[in-house]
């Protein structure tokens, strides 16, 4: 297999966390992590901040919960037909990775036409209702063969599915995934009762097959309300446990990824939508952080702050700072210290980077800061209502709460963009 295939290989330098990390550390419950939290001990985990990803990929492959995203075998497979993806993309000015990953969604790598008739990629709207000459004949797949059908797969992705949209961005690589699997409207309504946005729900933050395990909020195990139609003119049942087309794009190191080793995220400077990603969506949640939040803690490097709340996500600035930082929105957000004139604080105020705002829900807008000398927290909107996603030291991680007047004793700031 070719080393730019190879999984990232993440380790510790100290002895110490090789003995406090046994494999079997993934077996804890939830409430486990408070005791390993409040006595500064911190999780392993293989996308950490000690991670080197594939030289050529770029990606991880892993979900945010830790598990493989692609086998050996897939892996194997990927490499020995990426002369073909790469070859055929560059012709049509498309990501390789699209190609590979309709592979792999598809046919799970196949080299076999199926006897559906509509060959390895599944294309069913250029196989439908043609004549014979647009149906592949069942049967094994020749070299030739399957240049042609990524070649025609490719066309059809420039012409037909992609049309209108970048796919140099994250937005539009999900948007052409959920095109491709039909843009179902049950999964529209399931990103709303999610908490994203029109425009979100839109391009396919609500569906399996583009963005299953992309986070615990969609991840059936976690999530019992998360769910697909897994046959042809099905039901909504539960969402099986195949990574999401975005996420096996991400691992391939296509856009700037779910979560990687430098804090990329997959909002492309949405503050909003990565507050709410992180963030439980109501209170009652105590020191125990969301896995998706703690996983960014790691890729932004605040799980090794020297404050063990902080460390954990327990504070407001600790937060707030993750947020802006793993959003993409500000890498280089300071933390930590909100009372008595302290770094956040100082730097949201003095910086130049924000600028003061009203702070009335008039006048907010989703991912606006509000502070005081002694707290900071994010305004959010969740399908257009005014939220506020915070944290507390010592007291609870990021959670979602109902917007509150404070106007008396907090100022408002946005980031200059």
């Amino acid at each position: 297999m070719p080393s730019s295939f190879k999984k990232g290989i993440c380790i510790f330098s100290s002895i110490l966390n090789i003995i406090l990390f046994p494999a079997s550390i993934f077996a804890v419950s939830e409430s486990d992590w408070d005791m390993y939290d409040l006595n500064n001990i911190f999780y392993y985990d293989g996308d950490g901040m000690n991670c080197t990803p594939s030289s050529v990929a770029s990606g991880e492959n892993s979900t945010y919960s830790g598990n493989e995203v692609f086998s050996s075998d897939q892996l194997s497979k990927i490499a020995s037909y990426q002369s073909t993806y790469e070859k055929v993309a560059n012709e049509f000015g498309i990501p390789w990775q699209l190609l590979a990953v309709l592979h792999v969604r598809e046919t799970n790598l196949g080299m076999t036409n199926p006897a559906n008739g509509q060959g390895v990629y599944q294309l069913y709207s250029y196989t439908a209702g043609g004549s014979n000459n647009n149906r592949f004949t069942p049967g094994p797949v020749s070299e030739e063969e399957f240049e042609r059908q990524t070649r025609i797969t490719a066309g059809l992705i420039k012409n037909n599915y992609a049309s209108g949209l970048n796919l140099n961005t994250d937005d539009g690589v999900k948007t052409f995934f959920f095109r491709y699997n039909g843009a179902a409207s049950a999964y529209i309504a399931q990103a709303r009762s999610l908490g994203f946005s029109e425009a979100e729900a839109k391009r396919g933050e609500g569906s399996p097959y583009v963005m299953n395990l992309a986070d615990e909020r969609r991840d059936s195990k976690k999530n019992s309300s998360w769910r697909q139609i897994l046959t042809d003119g099905g039901s909504m049942q539960t969402a099986n446990q195949v990574p999401g087309a975005f996420v096996m794009f991400s691992a391939m190191g296509g856009g700037t990824g779910i979560a990687g080793c430098t804090g990329s995220s997959a909002h492309s400077g949405d503050i909003n939508a990565t507050a709410l990603e992180l963030a439980w969506p109501s209170h009652g949640h105590g020191l125990t952080p969301t896995d998706a939040y703690r996983k960014a803690l790691q890729s932004v490097g605040l799980s090794n702050y020297g404050d063990r709340f902080a460390a954990m996500g327990a504070s407001c600035d600790a937060f707030v700072a993750t947020v802006m930082r793993y959003s993409g929105a500000d890498p280089n957000f300071v933390c930590c210290g909100v009372s008595n004139g302290g770094a956040t604080y100082n730097y949201v105020a003095n910086s130049g980077k924000y600028v003061e705002v009203p702070n009335d829900p008039r006048y907010l807008q989703p991912g606006d800061i509000r502070m005081s000398n002694g707290h900071i927290e994010l305004y959010v909107e969740v399908n257009g209502v005014g939220k506020i996603a915070s944290a507390s030291y010592g007291t609870r991680t990021g959670e979602i709460g109902n917007f509150y007047d404070n106007s008396a004793t907090f100022k408002a700031y946005r980031l200059k963009r």
